[in-house]
């Protein structure tokens, strides 16, 4: 008997030892030099055949490191064919570090087909999964990857964040020129941002390595400190940097938007016209509304109003592009459900991910229309827009504000599953009527303009005919709610404050509709004829429950 188990035992350890196929030891070997030789990695890798691999494990890893050597000969794929067999095996098994580079792999495909919402879940999942590990260099990559989602965004403190990890990541290792490199996108980010504390910060801490710096790394960073400085206007310290930053820099790397907005800010508009006509504009948002912002400047200064507004126009359609782009990303919702707040109930969840990319798209909309009203401001005195064309514009963008505000509330509303199905019609129906008049704003034609103009108008006038018809609508169904009401002695406009509490809105909702006067006016005195003491329940709670009676 003793001799029959030591036999099983033995014949089990043997099976065991041999669960690999032969290609199990290239692999490893593989994966011990491939950072280092990716070219040679691939042409192994691609040797092997995969039908010859033995188990799930050996195909993952072989898909794993056949994605990595790709990734690393600069060839880009769109597609999981290859990476797929990874993502299956690792998403339940492997190593922390297996995790990490199977989910940023991951993450670059769903950038390589366009699909940022996505990358940021991979990237996200790589940070979370694959932080025990200690492949800093893949970190590394991480962060910048998702930095450069934030750049396309305009999300400016997250980018700064992700890069200045990417930069703590590659000081760690002292990849110097790395690091270097990172720290010149940081101040570029809080250059764009506005923070002028930080950037001094990281321009102070670059110029202390400036005599070990990398020459290429060098131009860039004299192009974003040349930058970063012409934005605080310091004309002699933008002269002595300027004049600095052509001696040393070679020519082919000196960027002519940043020479010709030097030039411009000391007042030297044509030799800011010759800088920029020599830039080359690349198909970026931020190099383009760089050059067409700065050259219809540089043209007004000049007297050339004709080619001031051409070039205006051009800039204002771009920003209005970029606008739209991103208040139809829904990368921020993505991003925010991997976020931190992903312990809470799903419920809360979902909360949090639509105040997120509520409050980003405003942002957004409200620093677009900042830039364009400085550029206004700077054509003010010249004969590009006529008074009457400016007025306009400022009431439309009043009322365009009011609506995005409006549909931010009636959004929110229409996730409460208390409000009842007659006033969700109501509510539903003015939501389309607002996402309309969305649309029609982002509208390049004058005729358009005009005619979302006049929308305007007519739908903030009627904000009265929304409380109406929610009144009307209560009014027919809960009979007894508006006896109670009226024998409590309440006036109609108290009464359709109390409908707009009735209905689910809060008070901060209901100020969108009522102004903050009337607002605390009405509320008090509601409270008052309906007998509520300061420690009774909130006024909200009290009608939603008496209207909720009235239904039974």
């Amino acid at each position: 008997m003793n001799r029959l188990l030591f036999t099983l035992a033995l014949a089990v350890t043997i099976v065991a030892c041999n669960r690999h196929s032969a290609h199990w030891d290239t692999l490893t070997r593989v994966e011990s030099f491939i950072n280092m030789r990716p070219d040679s990695a691939l042409v192994i890798i691609e040797q092997i055949e995969p039908s010859e691999l033995s188990n799930k494990e050996e195909r993952a890893k072989y898909s794993l490191l056949h994605s990595v050597a790709l990734y690393k000969s600069y060839i880009d794929k769109s597609d999981f064919e290859i990476l797929q067999p990874a993502i299956e095996y690792y998403k339940d098994h492997g190593s922390s570090t297996d995790k990490l580079l199977t989910n940023f792999y991951k993450g670059i495909i769903y950038q390589n087909q366009g699909n940022d919402a996505q990358a940021m879940i991979s990237f996200l999942e790589a940070i979370e999964q694959g932080g025990d590990s200690e492949d800093l260099v893949t970190k590394a990559q991480v962060y910048y990857a998702q930095s450069s989602i934030y750049y396309s965004l305009l999300q400016w403190d997250r980018y700064c964040n992700a890069m200045l990890k990417c930069a703590e990541l590659y000081n760690d290792m002292e990849l110097t020129d790395y690091y270097h490199k990172s720290l010149v996108y940081v101040i570029n980010g809080y250059t764009q941002k506005g923070d002028k504390e930080m950037t001094n910060r990281y321009i102070d801490t670059l110029k202390k390595d400036l005599p070990q710096m990398n020459p290429l790394v060098k131009a860039d960073f004299y192009d974003v400190y040349t930058t970063a400085i012409t934005s605080q206007g310091d004309k002699r310290q933008i002269r002595e940097l300027l004049e600095e930053y052509i001696s040393i820099i070679p020519e082919s790397r000196i960027s002519y938007s940043t020479v010709a907005f030097a030039y411009y800010k000391i007042g030297e508009y044509k030799e800011a016209l010759n800088a920029i006509q020599r830039y080359k504009v690349k198909d970026t948002y931020i190099s383009k509304t760089r050059y067409y912002a700065l050259i219809s400047d540089i043209y007004n200064k000049l007297g050339n109003d004709k080619l001031a507004l051409e070039n205006y126009k051009i800039y204002q359609t771009i920003i209005s592009n970029k606008v739209y782009e991103i208040f139809k990303s829904d990368t921020q919702f993505m991003e925010d459900k991997h976020s931190l707040e992903m312990q809470k109930a799903e419920a809360q969840a979902a909360k949090n991910r639509l105040t997120i990319i509520v409050l980003a798209c405003i942002v957004a909309l409200v620093s677009s229309l900042y830039i364009i009203n400085i550029i206004r401001k700077r054509l003010k005195d010249s004969r590009i827009l006529n008074t009457q064309l400016l007025n306009e514009k400022a009431v439309f963008e009043k009322m365009y504000n009011e609506v995005i505000a409006e549909r931010d509330v009636l959004n929110e509303m229409v996730t409460n599953n208390t409000i009842r199905k007659e006033t969700m019609a109501i509510i539903k129906g003015r939501l389309g009527v607002l996402n309309t008049i969305i649309v029609s704003h982002l509208s390049e034609k004058d005729t358009d303009i005009r005619r979302a103009n006049k929308e305007l108008e007519a739908l903030i006038a009627n904000r009265g005919d929304f409380i109406r018809s929610t009144r009307i609508t209560l009014e027919e169904n809960y009979p007894h709610f508006f006896a109670y009401l009226h024998d409590k002695g309440l006036e109609e406009q108290e009464i359709d404050f109390c409908c707009l509490y009735a209905i689910g809105l809060k008070g901060k909702e209901i100020k969108s509709y009522i102004n903050l006067t009337r607002h605390y006016k009405d509320s008090s005195e509601v409270r008052q004829k309906l007998g509520l003491m300061e420690s009774d329940t909130n006024l909200s709670n009290f009608l939603q429950k008496l209207l909720k009676k009235d239904g039974e």
